[in-house]
C-alpha cells in the first residue's frame, strides 16, 4: 500500500474505493472513505502503524457500503477515532438493511440482499456534518454539501486546496461501464454539479477514478456529467411521447443503450429512472394518467 502525497498534508491512497488522508503534524490522521473490506482496513492499519500513523478521524461522503465498509476495524484498533458523516448517510449506515429495501421500494427480497456487500448490523456514527467548517485540532476543513448519487452526499476540502468528492462525479470509464448511474436525485445532482465549479480547489480525488485530477480536468469532467443526465433527460422525454409505464420506461432506456443489466443493477437502473421521471414530472415537461390498473406517463 502507498500513500501519496499530492499537496501538503493531502494524500490519497489508491484502491477499487480511493481513500484520502489528511495528515497532521503530529502524525495523527483524517480519514476519508475508508473502502470496502475489512482486508483494506487491515491495510490502512499497518501502513499506519509502519510509519508512526495514528487515526483520528474518519469522514464518510456517503452510505454505500464501499466507501464506509472498512471503517469498523480502523475505530476498533485506534481507540478514540471519531466516525462523521452527514445526516442522512448516518442512518443508512447505521442501519444498512434498509438501503436495499428503499432502492426495492419495499421490502426486499433474498436475491436483492444476497447482491449487497452490506451484511450484518451497522457501524455508529459519532457525529454529523453539514455545509460548512469542520475544525479538527487547529486545522479547518470545508464540507460541501453535493446531493444526487444519494440524499446526503458531502465533499470535503483541505487547506491545501484538495477536493475529495466520493461518488459525486464520475468518470468516463464509470459512465461507459455503468451507461447510467445510480442517481437518487437528478435535480439536486445537476446543481450539485454546478456548485463543484464555483468550490476552491486545484486537485480532486473522486472515488474511482485511479489518476488525481487537476482542476481543469475536473471541469470539463463536471460538463461531461452533465451532458450525460442531460441526454437521458432527452431519452425520456422522446420515449414518452407515446404514454408508457415506468417500467416500460425503464425497459426501453436499457435496450436503447445497451445496457448489460443483472438483477440488482436493474433495481439501480429503476430507482435512477424513477428520479428522472420526478424530475419532469416537477417541471410539468411530462404528465400522466392512470388507466387500466396502469400509470402511464406521457410528454406534454
Amino acid at each position: 500500500m502507498n500513500m501519496e502525497k499530492i499537496a501538503g498534508h493531502s494524500y490519497y491512497i489508491r484502491g477499487g474505493t480511493n481513500t484520502g488522508v489528511y495528515l497532521f503534524k503530529d502524525k495523527y490522521a483524517l480519514i476519508v472513505d475508508p473502502g470496502l473490506t475489512n482486508s483494506k482496513g487491515h491495510r490502512i492499519i499497518k501502513h499506519f502503524e509502519e510509519n508512526g500513523i495514528r487515526a483520528r478521524a474518519i469522514v464518510l461522503t456517503h452510505e454505500h457500503y464501499d466507501h464506509y465498509g472498512a471503517s469498523c476495524v480502523i475505530t476498533d484498533h485506534f481507540t478514540g477515532a471519531l466516525t462523521y458523516s452527514s445526516n442522512q448517510a448516518k442512518i443508512f449506515i447505521e442501519n444498512p438493511h434498509i438501503f436495499s429495501s428503499y432502492v426495492y421500494g419495499g421490502r426486499t427480497n433474498n436475491v436483492l440482499e444476497k447482491s449487497f456487500s452490506q451484511k450484518g448490523a451497522g457501524m455508529l456514527v459519532d457525529d454529523t456534518l453539514s455545509e460548512g467548517q469542520l475544525k479538527i485540532g487547529e486545522k479547518k476543513f470545508e464540507i460541501h454539501s453535493l446531493p444526487g448519487h444519494s440524499p446526503g452526499h458531502i465533499g470535503i476540502s483541505t487547506e491545501d486546496k484538495v477536493l475529495y468528492l466520493g461518488d459525486s462525479l464520475f468518470n468516463e470509464s464509470i459512465l461507459r461501464k455503468y451507461k447510467l448511474p445510480f442517481l437518487f436525485d437528478i435535480g439536486a445532482q445537476l446543481e450539485s454539479l454546478e456548485k463543484m465549479k464555483t468550490i476552491d480547489f486545484e486537485h480532486c480525488v473522486l472515488a474511482h477514478e485511479k489518476a488525481l485530477l487537476q482542476r481543469e480536468e475536473a471541469l470539463k469532467l463536471i460538463d461531461i456529467n452533465k451532458s450525460e443526465i442531460l441526454s437521458y433527460l432527452g431519452q425520456a422525454v422522446e420515449f414518452l411521447n407515446s404514454p408508457m409505464t415506468r417500467e416500460d420506461l425503464v425497459k426501453d432506456i436499457i435496450e436503447y443503450n445497451d445496457m448489460e443489466i443483472e438483477y440488482k443493477q436493474y433495481y439501480f437502473t429503476s430507482a435512477t429512472v424513477g428520479s428522472m421521471i420526478s424530475y419532469l414530472l416537477d417541471r410539468d415537461v411530462i404528465g400522466y394518467e392512470i388507466e387500466g390498473g396502469g400509470m402511464y406517463y406521457y410528454k406534454k
